[in-house]
Formats: C-alpha cells, sequence, structure tokens
C-alpha cells in the first residue's frame, strides 16, 4: 500500500511538472502584429522571387531559345548559301538564336571580325532581360535579412523603451523580445529561398547561354563574309 500512495505521488508530480513546462503554441496573429509591415514586405518578396524563378523556368528552355526544327532548316539554308531566305526566316522566329544568327548576316558585308562581334554584342543586349532576373532575385537575398533585422531592432527597441520595474513588465519584455527575433527568422528564410533560386536559374541560364553561343558560332561559320 505504501508503494503504491508513493507511485501515485510520483505520477502526479511528474503530470505537474510536465504540464508546467509544456510548451505554448505560437500566437501567428500576434506575432504578426508585432511588425505587420515587416512581415507585409518580406512576403512580397518571397512570392516575388518564386515568381521570378518559375517564370524563367518556363520562358528559358533549350527548346524555346533555339528550337532543333528551326536550327535544322537554318543550317540547310546556310549550307547553300541562301542567305536571304536565311535572313527571313529569323526575323519570322522571336528566339535568341534567330537574333544571332539574323545579326549576323545583316553584318556578314563587313568582315568576320564585324561580324561576330556584332553577335556578341546583340547577344548581351538579348541577355540582358534574364540577367535582370538574376539581379533582382540577388537583391532580394541582401534585402531580406536587412529588413529581419530592422524588424527585430525596432521591436527589441520598443520592449526595452517601455519597460518598468515590475516583474510583470519583465515577463513582458521577454515575450516582446521573442516576438521581435520572428522578423529575423523571416528574413534568414526569405533570404535561403530566394539564393538557392538564385543559384539554380543562374547555373541554367549560364549553361542555356553558352549553348546558344557555341550553336551560333558554329552557323555562322557556315556564311560567307567578304574579307
Amino acid at each position: 500500500m505504501r508503494t503504491f500512495f508513493l507511485f501515485s505521488f510520483v505520477c502526479l508530480a511528474v503530470g505537474l511538472s510536465a504540464e508546467e513546462t509544456a510548451p505554448q503554441l505560437l500566437d501567428l496573429k500576434k506575432v504578426f502584429g508585432s511588425a505587420p509591415i515587416i512581415y507585409s514586405l518580406l512576403a512580397v518578396m518571397s512570392v516575388t522571387s518564386m515568381g521570378i524563378w518559375l517564370y524563367s523556368l518556363v520562358t528559358f528552355r533549350a527548346k524555346d531559345i533555339m528550337p532543333e526544327r528551326f536550327r535544322s532548316e537554318l543550317r540547310t539554308l546556310l549550307q547553300t548559301a541562301s542567305y536571304d531566305q536565311a535572313a527571313e526566316l529569323c526575323t519570322t522566329k522571336n528566339n535568341l538564336l534567330a537574333t544571332l544568327i539574323k545579326t549576323g548576316l545583316t553584318t556578314r558585308n563587313f568582315g568576320p571580325q564585324v561580324m561576330l562581334d556584332a553577335m556578341k554584342s546583340e547577344g548581351k543586349r538579348a541577355s540582358t532581360a534574364f540577367w535582370q532576373r538574376l539581379s533582382l532575385l540577388n537583391d532580394i537575398v541582401i534585402i531580406a535579412p536587412m529588413l529581419g533585422l530592422l524588424g527585430t531592432v525596432i521591436g527589441m527597441f520598443y520592449a526595452f523603451y517601455d519597460v518598468n520595474r515590475s516583474i510583470e513588465s519583465i515577463n513582458a519584455l521577454f515575450d516582446g523580445l521573442g516576438i521581435a527575433v520572428g522578423t529575423t527568422v523571416m528574413g534568414l528564410i526569405v533570404a535561403i529561398l530566394a539564393m538557392i533560386f538564385y543559384t539554380t536559374l543562374k547555373y541554367r541560364i549560364v549553361n542555356s547561354l553558352s549553348l546558344v553561343e557555341n550553336e551560333a558560332l558554329n552557323l555562322s561559320a557556315l556564311i560567307d563574309v567578304k574579307k
């Protein structure tokens, strides 16, 4: 009987301790209300970075910037020296390879070096939009954690500014500090996601542009230029 009461007492003590130390769930509404402008801006940055990533993946594909059928038709025309028809074909096609070859055909009478320089310049101009998307993602990577840190610093400032000497105010202070740190956490999450999007997209763009450049050089070798 004594053992039974001892066991019951231990179980009761453990149960009370578990209730006292049970973790409290975060009140997301309260957390968002602590810095609504900061959280809203971070949410917009997150959606923007994902939108840029998805849009670039859909629009910047090898089969879109240099379709296989177009390459085959263009190569045949260049091999037969049908430059006018090749230029007309490039005009009707809206892709990066067509833009480069059209520039080469337009400047072929000025010599091989001028033609190649013109094609490189046109390639840089045509790919500006893709690099601007990468630059925007990189800006989000930089700004997001700084914005989150700003929200934390502002929250800590107001928490210390309003603190009094009572025990209740000290408890409120620690609660406010815990909520204020949430903006930094959110900022880091947004920055990490944007960095992942930036890295994967940069790899795809560099790889695709390299393929287009090699194909353009191979096709330009078929163009008869004046020395």
